[in-house]
């Protein structure tokens, strides 16, 4: 099944009609940043220290000052910030695309689950190749990766009334491959690229958070959706 086709003509309503756990995702990141940066440039030093995500905390003799239990918090809570409006604004983008197949097919909670199989996914991935080393994670792109993982299967299933691909027809799937393929290149290519992402004090995209949060988001997906379950389009 070609994804273009989900994503075009009368998906365009359907999007705009998504289920209301994805507004209100939307709406909470959109509220945080704009609570922060209201508040100022303290506060937004202060929201990455104690809810930003940095691998040092994990160091028995961390040597920065940190709260005790946010090197817990933070595998998740990173997600919530966000570098300038337009960081902010593409996850909200790319997350209203993703996390609409996976909320309509599996609801509220499940579309949760992926969302933060995806966050705690990109943590670690930040965690394992940075280790000991002061990098500073935030944003929801770990997250919206993992529900990019999800809505693969779902936008490649059957033909109506569809379902979504099992792993091994996902494996089988050229088209499904394909698009992953380009995904991955896209995030080297522009992890390598140095690009920024305009940050609170210059963050770069963190590409591996992106890879992190796809593999765990789709290992979720799996785990949490019911087999069987028709995608309601």
């Amino acid at each position: 099944m070609d994804m273009r086709s989900n994503l075009t003509g009368g998906a365009s309503q359907r999007l705009i009609n998504s289920p209301p756990v994805v507004i209100g995702s939307i709406v909470l990141l959109l509220a945080v940043h704009l609570a922060i940066v209201f508040l100022g440039e303290d506060w937004q030093i202060w929201s990455i220290a104690v809810f930003g995500f940095n691998p040092l905390r994990w160091l028995p003799d961390t040597p920065i000052a940190m709260i005790q239990g946010s090197q817990y918090w933070s595998l998740v809570s990173y997600a919530l910030l966000h570098a300038d409006w337009i960081h902010v604004g593409l996850n909200c983008l790319w997350l209203l695309v993703f996390g609409t197949p996976v909320a309509r097919l599996g609801g509220p909670w499940r579309f949760l689950a992926v969302c933060l199989a995806g966050a705690i996914g990109g943590s670690l991935a930040s965690l394992i190749l940075h280790w000991g080393q002061n990098v500073n994670l935030i944003g929801a792109s770990g997250a919206v990766s993992g529900l990019l993982a999800g809505s693969v299967p779902i936008l490649y299933g059957a033909a109506s009334p569809k379902r979504y691909l099992s792993p091994g027809e996902l494996l089988r799937s050229r088209s499904a491959l394909i698009f992953m393929a380009i995904w991955l290149a896209i995030t080297l290519i522009t992890g390598s690229a140095n690009m920024t992402a305009g940050a609170f004090d210059g963050l770069q995209i963190a590409w591996e958070a992106h890879i992190g949060g796809f593999v765990l988001g789709l290992i979720g997906f799996y785990v949490v959706m019911p087999r069987g379950r028709r995608v309601q389009y």
